[in-house]
């Protein structure tokens, strides 16, 4: 395993040896993560504490999911006109700087709608952002990349206990108040810098150059032909079938954890921080130890076994008796998560960068997101309304989801790119 490690901080794909952008992707990204992290496990209960019910925060995600349909669409428009590096720091100012100062501020459901508005935008960055990361990379380093990215963000989670300790000497508002407000400080902070240190990309100049005489009109115009290429490419619809399926699952489990073990369960708030610290460290200790050897392996095999584990994980969820008796369950739960995660995640994001056509990858990335929020955009009141039935609902879609997630990926074999 020590060997293992070493390769990871010191061989050809270790952080010494990325190109500038990627290196400053991944410093700058804990200036997201660590404020992210600590008000995140709490975000549902402070919209509850606000006021708002199970169908309400299902509307808002709905909303946003709406709304991502548009800014995804101007965000493969704008990455082209406007350079990857320029559009990246103008959509994350709009996306995280306004948002969490309006939630740090939050008094009912209308201001939660307004920073909704705001929030949308990050589908433009979404964009933008992974082209800065992945253009001027070797596609076969694209996998290990991905890896570095996720480390950097779960080291920020081990911040989470402030949270847990905060919120156990005063009370959930004030405490979400004060940690959006840094999140706020925090993440601009990051879009400056990573603005300051990274440069266009190769592929990024070539389509300002192109684009320079051409209208935003025009350019809309243009991803007619981007669609059919998406559509008549079999690769490109299944990657697009199985994005919207994790989309879908997300809402189910992701939005609707914290009151599940909350009401349900009986588990106290304030420890509702101290699961993703378990997740990030058995996430950390995967990547270190284990996942260097997994990509000898074929994608969709890695993928495949993440998503047993995912249903594996989800079952028992469902099984955890209330009270004292859940700590435990939701411990093995957080760690079957956290293998699952880290088998699947970095692989899916890997498969949609590598099965899209270089040359239109800003284009393309852009509509896979708007054809896949379209598809899933109702499913955030869905989910909240029959959350508002039984807590459980959520999380048993998520199992059907897993395994329609696992015959798509099932498709890939003999397709997939290579992951080493």
């Amino acid at each position: 395993m020590l060997k293992h490690i070493k390769h990871f901080f010191t061989g050809p794909d270790s952080f010494m040896a990325m190109k500038a952008n990627p290196r400053w992707c991944i410093i700058t990204e804990p200036l997201w993560g660590i404020p992210f992290h600590l008000y995140i496990p709490f975000f549902t209960l402070y919209q509850h504490a606000l006021g708002l019910g199970d169908a309400d925060i299902g509307l808002l995600i709905s909303i946003g999911f709406f709304l991502q349909m548009i800014t995804a669409f101007i965000g493969g428009i704008a990455t082209d006109k406007f350079g990857r590096r320029r559009t990246t720091v103008v959509a994350d100012f709009l996306s995280w700087t306004v948002p969490t100062f309006i939630w740090a501020l939050a008094q009912d459901f209308r201001w939660f709608l307004a920073a909704v508005v705001f929030n949308s935008f990050w589908r433009v960055s979404e964009t933008s952002w992974q082209c800065l990361l992945v253009e001027d990379v070797e596609a076969e380093r694209v996998v290990k990349l991905y890896n570095w990215i996720y480390m950097a963000g779960l080291t920020a989670v081990f911040f989470a206990p402030l949270s847990w300790y905060f919120i156990g000497m005063f009370d959930l508002v004030s405490v979400m108040r004060f940690l959006l407000a840094f999140a706020c400080i925090s993440m601009t902070a990051k879009f400056v810098i990573l603005y300051k240190y990274s440069s266009e990309t190769a592929q990024g100049e070539v389509r300002l150059a192109e684009t320079k005489n051409t209208s935003l009109l025009q350019l809309a115009m243009q991803c007619k032909s981007v669609i059919g290429q998406i559509f008549k490419t079999p690769a490109t619809r299944r990657v697009l079938v199985l994005i919207t399926l994790v989309n879908i699952q997300q809402i189910a489990s992701n939005n609707f954890f914290s009151l599940y073990v909350v009401h349900d369960l009986g588990i106290q708030e304030q420890f509702l921080a101290l699961f993703p610290i378990l997740r990030a460290g058995i996430m950390l200790a995967f990547f270190l130890g284990i996942q260097n050897r997994l990509n000898r392996f074929p994608l969709y095999a890695v993928m495949l076994a993440g998503l047993v584990t995912y249903i594996i994980g989800h079952t028992l969820l469902l099984n955890i008796p209330y009270g004292y008796g859940a700590v435990f369950p939701l411990v093995i739960f957080t760690a079957l998560d956290a293998c699952a995660a880290a088998l699947f995640l970095p692989r899916r994001d890997s498969l949609v960068i590598l099965n899209v056509d270089p040359r239109e990858r800003a284009r393309i990335m852009a509509l896979l997101v708007v054809i896949m929020l379209g598809i899933s955009s109702p499913f955030g009141f869905i989910v909240g309304t029959v959350s508002e039935i039984s807590r459980r609902i959520p999380f048993m879609m998520s199992i059907g989801l897993f395994v329609l997630m696992g015959v798509i990926v099932a498709m890939e074999r003999g397709n997939e790119p290579q992951a080493s």
